[in-house]
């Protein structure tokens, strides 16, 4: 018995001398990426999972023989002696597709563990109850991959072997990031980058691209990927809306808990922007240990899938420790055998959960210390065991090739080009003054020019000359500005011009041109406006970076271009042509809790799902020079966008104004009518209302509109969209009498109009174009019901 037990202590023994603790790594043959999660286990010892980049730790037996398993791979076994000669392990590819699953008798295993991490949502989500700080490297790369069933060493073209050999040195892309975050529920949320590289093109912006593909967590009930925002199968209604199939269980003998592996997609008949994937739910808290998801749908210009992995931080929650990326681009080939792949990772680190010194909601939660881009050499200690060894070469050969190109200076061109304007060294030209429409003017033809940075970085000027076909005038105006503080944007203007304005309408002094902004459109209605000379000052800045404001002072001169005249009663102060007015004011744009870039000394807005609200307020006083009304004019508008889950996007936005004094129709309020049969539909106004049809001392409107979610199909050409508008405004005029030899209408009674558009019946890269349907009803509804329908064009322009 002595000489047994022996002998087995020298077997034991002998095995432990020839095991040896390596380190794995998993890879998919078919394209050299890492294997995410995969299974390793000898079927004896505790089984491990791979991280995120397809490595794991094990101690490795010789004569053992190991398992490496992943779903959507063939599995593989491997002997210990081969690992320990060569710790890289190649999967090869076996997609599977499931179907429907029916699961009798008795409830589905995989509901009661989801119904768990549901319970437990609130107290292991990283964004809730918890404040925290941590440092994190990122890195983003696109390069050229094999398709599918391509093997590299049957490839005969010298050309795509040639190809080939440059993408094993370098990525055609790259950019490294090292940042400090800072969190504090539920609203205070900043980020500091403060050392990045790019490859090519050294601006900022490329330095914050990481974090603007996924969710920070895998807890939000809509989940956002690359813009996009899909329903999270652990959201409410989730075990309603998604099929759960329990796939595995792996057991920690050390915390005596179990990771459990679900597979999710959605049900059958249920139409949804939805995700579909594999969950690993960690029972100790019922907390997500690993994800693996992207849209069940594919088809689009980019297919996106997200990798997330959490470890137990603090003893205190499961929290995200690498977060990936990988983005598909669709259509766009390097050649007959490539196809173009974006990957980016975030790995976190040192984190510790404390309060921040400054709680307070601040807007900017994004920004790029001025000196980040010089401490880029930080990020080469920062890669660890991330490197690959292609990211010097990438920085060396593509910061080569775009000094050759002067990509800088074609970055800078687009940069400008995408606010309207054409850059032509020193100075711009606005595209919007070079050619224009309006029903009074006809076509509006002109030239503007205007100085920019590379002028001067303090000081600007702008000119402008414009001739109008329809009412044959000349316009013609121009400014000198100064900006006193780039970081909070103050800029000092003086201001003159000679050119229309509409009767009763609100400048809001909004100089930004958006093409994807549908009120620039409601301009091409304008049929009544008069002349205005103009001469003012205007100082505007940032309070907060959410918050900027504007105070004015100027003196006009309006000159009617109709036979209107104002004639007060028991007052000598009408006339038949034209008046002066002097006033000052301010204007007050808050968009509440708006998320803000700072990119060095450049200001980029992220959006905001709060209210964006625009305040003015205008007092005119007589008695300096020729001026001759005193009185008090007040505007806003309150713009709200809710999304609505699983149903579409639901878009409030009221407007109201008030004019306190007797004044002429021009310093009144107007209601914005677009009801011109056959032309543009355009957004928040009234579609059936003539553009010069109803006036007013004081109103309120307000427009709804709630657009579908799209309706999926394969055709690249055609996404229809459905959107139901409604509008209703109400009006009253005190002093009705007092406007002469001008026919308009009060909307005292209440004005009505609903309609229905399908947007994107046929699409045209990022054009969209459909048809709506308007019907007005109510005190102002026409005799003849076929008067009141309006038949539009709808136009959209989306950019991803």
């Amino acid at each position: 018995m002595r000489k047994l037990l022996l002998f087995l202590s020298v077997l034991w023994i002998s095995q432990l001398v020839i095991a040896q603790e390596t380190k794995i790594q998993v890879i998919d043959a078919q394209t050299n990426n890492p294997v995410s999660f995969a299974k390793i286990s000898d079927g004896i010892n505790k089984a491990v999972v791979t991280d995120i980049d397809g490595k794991a730790s094990i101690l490795i037996v010789s004569s053992n023989l190991y398992s490496f398993r992943f779903y959507d791979y063939k599995d593989t076994i491997i002997k210990g002696s081969a690992l320990l000669e060569n710790p890289t392990v190649y999967l090869f590819p076996d997609a599977q597709v499931y179907d429907e699953v029916v699961i009798t008798p008795g409830e589905n295993p995989a509901h009661r563990i989801i119904q768990n991490v549901m319970d437990n949502k609130k107290q292991n989500d990283p964004m809730r109850n918890d404040a925290f700080t941590y440092d994190s490297y990122s890195k983003l790369y696109i390069t050229g991959e094999l398709k599918e069933n391509v093997k590299r060493d049957t490839m005969s073209d010298t050309s795509m072997i040639n190809t080939m050999e440059f993408l094993d040195k370098q990525y055609i892309f790259l950019t490294e990031t090292k940042a400090t975050r800072t969190f504090s529920p539920p609203n205070y949320d900043k980020e500091v980058v403060s050392a990045y590289n790019v490859s090519g093109v050294k601006d900022p912006l490329f330095a914050t691209l990481v974090n603007q593909f996924q969710s920070f967590s895998f807890y939000d009930n809509n989940f956002e990927l690359n813009q996009d925002e899909y329903i999270n199968p652990i959201a409410p209604g989730g075990l309603r809306r998604y099929l759960f199939i329990l796939e595995d269980t792996l057991i920690h003998p050390s915390t005596q808990d179990t990771t459990y592996t679900i597979k999710f997609r959605p049900r059958k008949g249920k139409i949804f922007d939805g995700l579909s994937g594999y969950l690993y739910i960690r029972t100790s808290a019922w907390a997500i240990e690993r994800v693996i998801a992207s849209p069940y749908e594919e088809g689009g210009i980019i297919n996106a899938k997200i990798i997330q992995e959490y470890q137990l931080t603090a003893n205190k929650k499961w929290f995200p420790s690498k977060i990936s990326t990988e983005l598909t681009f669709n259509g766009i080939q390097i050649d007959d055998y490539l196809n173009l792949i974006g990957r980016s990772s975030l790995y976190i680190n040192d984190v510790v959960f404390k309060e921040p010194k400054f709680k307070s909601f601040n807007p900017i939660s994004v920004e790029v210390d001025e000196g980040a881009l010089r401490d880029s050499i930080l990020i080469e200690d920062l890669r660890g065991n991330t490197a690959s060894g292609k990211e010097g070469e990438t920085y060396k050969v593509v910061d080569s090739l775009a000094k050759d190109a002067n990509l800088d200076r074609l970055v800078y061109l687009a940069k400008v080009g995408t606010s309207g304007k054409i850059p032509i060294g020193m100075f711009n030209i606005p595209v919007w003054q070079l050619s224009y429409f309006n029903r009074q003017e006809g076509i509006r033809a002109g030239l503007g020019l205007e100085t920019n940075s590379r002028f001067s970085e303090v000081f600007g000027a702008a000119a402008y000359a414009a001739y109008g076909f329809k009412d044959k005038e000349w316009k013609w105006g121009g400014n000198i500005n100064f900006t006193l503080n780039q970081k909070r944007n103050l800029n000092l203007k003086l201001i003159y011009q000679d050119d229309i304005h509409e009767r009763g309408n609100t400048n809001f002094y909004d100089d930004a041109f958006n093409l994807t902004n549908q009120g620039i459109y409601r301009d091409f209605f304008v049929s009544l406006a008069d002349r205005e000379r103009v001469a003012g000052v205007n100082l505007s800045g940032l309070i907060r970076q959410n918050l900027k404001i504007q105070v004015f002072a100027n003196y006009k001169r309006f000159t009617f271009i109709d036979n209107y005249q104002y004639a007060p009663l028991f007052s000598l102060n009408g006339t038949n042509d034209e008046f002066d007015i002097a006033e000052a004011g301010i204007v007050i744009n808050w968009n509440i809790r708006e998320k803000i870039m700072m990119l060095e000394n450049r200001r980029v807005s992220l959006g905001t799902k709060w209210p964006k609200i625009t305040l003015k307020a205008v007092k005119g006083v007589s008695g300096i020079f020729d001026s001759n009304y005193d009185y008090y004019r007040f505007n806003m508008e309150i713009h709200q966008d809710f999304a609505i889950r699983g149903a579409g996007n639901l878009n409030l936005v009221s407007k109201s104004g008030m004019t306190i004094g007797n004044v002429p129709l021009t310093l009144q309020q107007i209601q914005e009518g677009t009801g011109i049969n056959y032309t543009l539909s355009v957004a928040n106004t009234f579609e059936t209302m003539g553009p010069s049809e109803f006036f007013s001392d004081k109103f309120s409107s307000l427009f709804v509109r709630f657009t579908f979610l799209p309706i999926k199909n394969k055709s690249s050409w055609s996404e229809p969209t459905f959107v139901i508008h409604n509008a209703a405004a109400f009006g009253e005029m005190q002093n009705r009498g007092d406007h002469q030899l001008f026919d308009f209408k009060t909307p005292d009674k209440g004005y009505y109009e609903s309609g229905f558009i399908a947007d994107y019946l046929l699409k045209m890269g990022p054009l969209g174009f459909g048809a709506g349907v308007f019907y007005r009803y109510g005190p102002y509804e026409f005799t003849e019901t076929k008067d009141n329908f309006f038949y539009k064009v709808s136009v959209r322009l989306k950019f991803l």
